[in-house]
């Protein structure tokens, strides 16, 4: 069962007609209570708005029937009845008269000789919706030991005077303690006075603590005068310890409620707290004591606050400051702004400067700005923070004063101050930038840059010209953030000028300088100066920061014809590049090279650029392969193997497995092997199998024994035989032949015929395909593909795969002998290539193009993942999916279904085209359903025999073909919507087979309309767990195999779920005849069993039909079909 999610109360039920599948109308309401509880707990919020709105509909009588499904505690899970319920409750707990009429129906559900814990979820409910009516109901339950908490709880949420005195009148001492407790403890929450003296009475009775925490706690909520000294005395005999019976929290507590009724008595209490807390040193006591003088309606608030101010502890004065809103009160204020002058405590003036911050007045500045040079580290501190939040002109002319201190922790308070300071300071800091010392200037340079002030560009600019390194470095790194378009030509001939220490952060200026022009202006101004300068290579940063394939490609060009430092910066500027792309023209230079210390370079560079991707797996572990060859050293090859380890990748798993056999790279190749091994239990199977275990021979790292571990684990949990297989050796085209013609073709060839075409065939192969390094290659020579000798049917497939740069580069991969999964160069526009490869590019009817663009460039290898299981295939290139669970329609002949099992082909189209690595493993599947001798005598027809839809229509997307069988997942849709015959049949036999889920609930529709109600419309025939909990209030024509509403059939034939039921339906006329498992459960006359009406009492206007659609009617529910075969009458 899913996890039940909590819906919030507050939701809203908004019900939009049409967007959610409706309970369909004319059901009964033991029905809808039945198939509502089928839907939940619902995937979204709209459809469990909708399946509520359906409950509530069913009224007094629904929410009987739900209350009756609660089982008593060991006898089942009332979870999603229990669901039902508060969701039903929540929803009209807005509308009066729906909420009355659903607690009269909780009263009178109480009435009934319920369990107690089913009792107890009502009253529960109660808490929700109940009123002044619900009170008498609710207090008989209160001397009931198990019922008096939710009963007295929901009491409580009620809350009227009339709820509280039943609360009152039920307290007596003759209840038990729990009772008692329960009681209490929901006066307490009320705050109902009149009970105090019983409840002061139980506790100076009791010696039970849990009786002194509750009745405690309860005087501090609703006591009077009268129970202050007994709670004192409690509290005093536990020094005023909280969580020991509450004596020293409900004290206090009660001191602030009776503050304004008694405020003498309240005043005495709290000075006497007070002197006893400053006795124990107890802060946070005097501070609530404190807080309930300063709340007395005729306190002395100035002279409270010289109190807390005197006493000098930091603690107690920062928490009364910001419990009370002193700046109201101008005596206060004023005491405030004399001690701040006058106090000697550096934590009395930290405490006030810092309130002083957050509620200023008009002579704040003028005040503080005495403190910023305080000799007290804490109270300078204080005093920078609260001016920044004061702000304004004095504030900001004090804090900026500061930068000209030579005492470096002074400038960085300053500094931080002005960091948030709200307004523009660029004048103020640029006015005392000249005198401040080199920290100053340094912290000012900083805070222009923090804050992008480009205002002051010139003053940052004209440091790049002083003498002072530290502060023209500061300058230099300050440039970045102050600089735009307008400033180029300086920097450029700053760039130009400048020691080599400053060029990087000169260059950082301009490319972000070169951000606020469109890119085309940038490579153009970029490419003028590079054109005029002697210092080409100074530039190159630049078009590494512009990044666009025309930025890659001057850089290449640079990269290629200078020599020295201009070389070196320009293969600087690739490394730098963000862009993937620069991948290509790196291995481009790479595989030229001859140079060993050039390609140990570059592959390091690649390698980086690869590891600093978000590219998938997929394409990380080509370009990692890719530059494995060009690898120069041990640690280069090390690094790749650790990166294919994390790439997820079958085939990098196979790469890895040869390099354990060298001693310097074992190591790296184990791990990797055992990484991607055991990452994926699809991936079990002979070849990972022999992987893992030599990786476990291998492995010798310090967490070896663990590794080993892992390993033996995932062996003896998965499959060590088939999986995938190889369909290429790398050495020769063993297992593959040459193209005769197409299936049809074939079909009709005698076996002589056919032995003789594949002769030529194969000769033909033999001249346009051929091994070369470990690959397939075609070479773009005919148009005969390369064809596998084994047929298959279902499978998953994994291939990579590369075209190679030419005319019209074009291939793809035939799945069973039909085309075709397409590849093709994307820059090809004119046949619009550019949707990217993956696609079923013959489909007509069905999606044909990709669902994103996801190849690399050509030239480049890419990987295919494809499925086919039954007529739908989905397809992942390069780590994404491109094609989605689609049908691939046969091109050969549209009017029937793709072929069960052929042959997998690759393309030859014209073009050069290369293949490695492909593997293959076939998804176990029935045999497709054949008639039997006898049905084939008597005239049976194949409806659907386990391979395809071709004979359905309707909701082909929920209903899908998985593993032989027909299976419904209701996702797109509330109930998984209808699936119909194509054609219409009138008297037949309708064989079938079915499985049920816990709770389904499907139908079979018969001589149907495809639009409407087929159970009223047509004729419906249950399907239906029959034995779920939920359906056992159903009425007698509702169970399964019923005409429904009409003709009930008998019950006890279903086999147990998980088990394939058959069923055989009989329409002849009007008579209709069901055998379920040998048994003949309905055997009837549907005119003659509606001629006085119908047992549900409905209208049935296509009773009677003589011919209709055949359907499985969806009622959200997961079912399974099977061997479906009709005979026609």
């Amino acid at each position: 069962m899913k996890h039940i999610k909590i819906i919030l109360i507050g939701i809203c039920f908004s019900l939009v007609a049409g967007l959610y599948a409706q309970m369909p109308k004319g059901r009964t309401n033991a029905t809808i209570v039945a198939d509502a509880l089928a839907q939940l707990p619902a995937d979204t919020q709209g459809k469990f708005n909708q399946t509520i709105a359906d409950l509530v509909s069913t009224g007094e009588e629904g929410l009987t029937d739900l209350i009756n499904r609660l089982h008593a505690p060991g006898k089942g899970s009332n979870e999603t009845v229990e669901y039902a319920i508060s969701g039903w409750t929540h929803y009209v707990a807005k509308d009066d008269a729906q909420r009355t009429a659903t607690a009269a129906a909780f009263r009178k559900a109480l009435s009934n000789p319920l369990d107690k814990d089913t009792k107890a979820y009502i009253i529960r409910q109660l808490r929700t919706i109940g009123g002044d009516e619900d009170v008498e109901t609710l207090s008989g339950f209160l001397n009931d030991e198990y019922l008096s908490d939710p009963a007295a709880q929901a009491l409580v949420s009620i809350g009227t005077t009339k709820a509280n005195a039943a609360l009152h009148s039920s307290l007596n001492s003759s209840a038990s303690e729990l009772i008692k407790l329960n009681i209490i403890n929901a006066l307490g929450q009320t705050g109902y006075s009149p009970a105090e003296p019983v409840i002061l009475k139980m506790l100076n009775e009791s010696v039970s603590e849990k009786m002194q925490q509750v009745a405690v706690t309860a005087l501090g909520n609703l006591g009077t005068k009268e129970s202050i000294r007994t709670l004192r005395n409690l509290a005093e005999k536990n020094d005023y310890a909280y969580q020991k019976n509450n004596a020293a929290e409900s004290y206090i507590n009660l001191l602030s409620k009776l503050n304004s009724a008694e405020p003498k008595t309240i005043k005495k209490e709290a000075e006497r707290l007070i002197k006893t807390a400053t006795k124990l040193n107890r802060q946070d006591l005097k501070i609530a004591a404190t807080r309930i003088l300063l709340k007395q309606p005729s306190a002395n608030v100035s002279s409270i606050l010289k109190n807390v101010i005197k006493d000098g502890n930091l603690a107690y004065l920062t928490g009364i400051l910001y419990t009370y809103p002193f700046h109201n009160d101008s005596k206060s204020v004023d005491l405030i702004q004399k001690e701040i002058a006058s106090n000697r405590s550096p934590q009395v003036q930290t405490a006030l400067i810092s309130w002083l911050g957050e509620n200023p007045t008009t002579n704040s500045v003028s005040l503080l700005r005495n403190h910023v040079n305080s000799s007290d580290k804490m109270v300078q501190k204080a005093a920078t923070i609260a001016l920044a939040k004061i702000g304004g002109d004095d504030a900001l002319i004090a804090l900026a004063g500061l930068l000209k201190s030579s005492d470096e922790e002074s400038v960085t308070l300053a500094k931080n101050a002005l960091l948030s300071f709200d307004g523009d300071i660029a004048y103020t800091l640029a006015s005392v930038f000249n005198d401040s010392k080199t920290i100053g200037k340094k912290a000012v340079l900083d805070l222009i840059a923090n804050r992008k002030m480009d205002a002051q560009y010139n003053l940052v600019y004209n440091q790049m010209f002083i003498d002072d390194k530290e502060v023209k470095a500061s300058a230099a790194n300050a440039l970045k953030d102050v600089s735009t378009d307008k400033n180029l030509n300086d920097l450029f001939t700053l760039l130009e000028q400048s020691d080599s220490e400053y060029v990087p952060a000169i260059q950082q200026a301009i490319n972000a300088a070169l951000k606020s022009l469109p890119s085309d202006k940038q490579i153009e101004l970029v490419t003028d100066m590079m054109n005029k300068s002697p210092n080409r290579h100074l530039y190159y940063s630049a078009m590494a920061g512009i990044g666009s394939s025309d930025a890659i490609s001057q850089i290449t060009n640079a990269y290629k014809n200078e020599s020295g430092s201009n070389k070196d910066a320009a293969f600087d500027a690739l490394s730098k590049f963000e862009s993937f792309h620069v991948i290509y023209p790196m291995l481009d230079i790479v595989r030229s090279s001859s140079n060993n210390q050039e390609k140990e370079k570059f592959t390091d560079a690649i390698i980086n650029v690869i590891r600093r991707s978000d590219e998938t797996g997929t394409v990380k572990y080509l370009y990692l392969r890719e530059v494995m060859q060009f690898a120069q050293n041990d640690r280069q090859k090390n690094t790749i193997l650790r990166l294919l380890g994390n790439t997820g990748q079958y085939q990098a798993m196979l790469f890895a497995v040869p390099f354990m056999d060298i001693p310097e790279l074992k190591e790296s190749a184990a791990v990797t092997v055992m990484n991607i091994g055991i990452s994926d239990p699809a991936f079990a199977g002979e070849l990972t199998t022999a992987a893992l275990k030599k990786a476990a021979e291998t492995l010798s790292n310090p967490d070896a024994d663990y590794q080993r571990q892992s390993i033996n684990k995932f062996l003896s949990e998965n499959p060590t035989e088939g999986g995938f297989v190889s369909l290429f050796n790398g050495k020769n085209l063993d297992g593959w032949k040459g193209l005769v013609a197409n299936p049809i073709v074939r079909a009709k060839m005698s076996a002589k015929e056919l032995a003789a075409a594949q002769v030529k065939a194969d000769q033909q192969m033999a001249m346009d395909w051929k091994v070369e390094d470990g690959m397939i290659i075609f070479d773009g020579k005919g148009y005969d593909n390369l064809c596998t000798e084994k047929q298959y049917g279902d499978f998953e497939m994994l291939v990579d795969w590369k075209l190679y740069p030419g005319a019209e580069p074009d291939a793809g991969i035939y799945l069973r002998g039909t085309p075709q999964v397409q590849m093709w160069d994307t820059a090809r526009v004119n046949v619009g290539a550019q949707v990217g490869s993956g696609g079923l590019y013959n489909n007509q009817v069905h999606m044909s193009k990709p669902l994103k663009l996801a190849d690399q460039k050509v030239g480049e290898w890419n990987s295919f993942i494809i499925r086919m299981i039954g007529e739908r295939v989905s397809v992942w290139l390069n780590g994404e999916l491109v094609t989605d669970n689609v049908i691939l329609e046969n091109f050969w002949d549209r009017k029937q279904p793709i072929f069960p099992i052929e042959q997998i082909e690759l393309q030859a189209h014209g073009s050069k085209v290369a293949y490695r690595d492909i593997y293959i493993k076939e998804i176990p599947r029935p045999e497709p359903f054949v008639l039997s001798k006898e049905e084939e005598s008597e005239g049976f027809k194949i409806l659907f025999d386990g391979t395809n839809l071709d004979e359905w229509t309707g909701n082909k997307v929920d209903y899908t073909v998985e593993s032989g069988n027909i299976v419904l997942y209701p996702t797109t849709t509330g109930s998984g919507g209808n699936l119909y015959t194509k054609d219409q049949f009138d008297n037949f036999v309708f064989r079938f087979e079915f499985m049920l889920t816990p709770g389904a609930n499907n139908g079979l529709g018969i001589r149907t309309p495809m639009e409407g109600d087929a159970a009223y419309v047509g004729m419906e025939l249950q399907i239906l767990d029959n034995d779920a909990p939920i359906y056992e209030n159903l009425e007698e024509y509702q169970f399964h195999g019923s005409v429904y509403g009409v003709i009930p059939a008998k019950r006890g034939a279903l086999k147990p779920l998980g088990e394939w039921n058959y069923q055989e339906v009989i329409a002849d006329g009007d008579n209709i005849k069901i055998t379920l498992n040998g048994t003949t459960i309905l055997e009837g006359n549907i005119r003659e069993a509606s001629k006085n009406g119908t047992l549900d009492g409905r209208d049935h206007p296509g009773l009677l039909n003589k011919t209709g659609h055949i359907g499985f009617l969806g009622h959200g529910s997961p079912v399974k079909f099977r061997n479906i075969r009709i005979k026609e009458l």
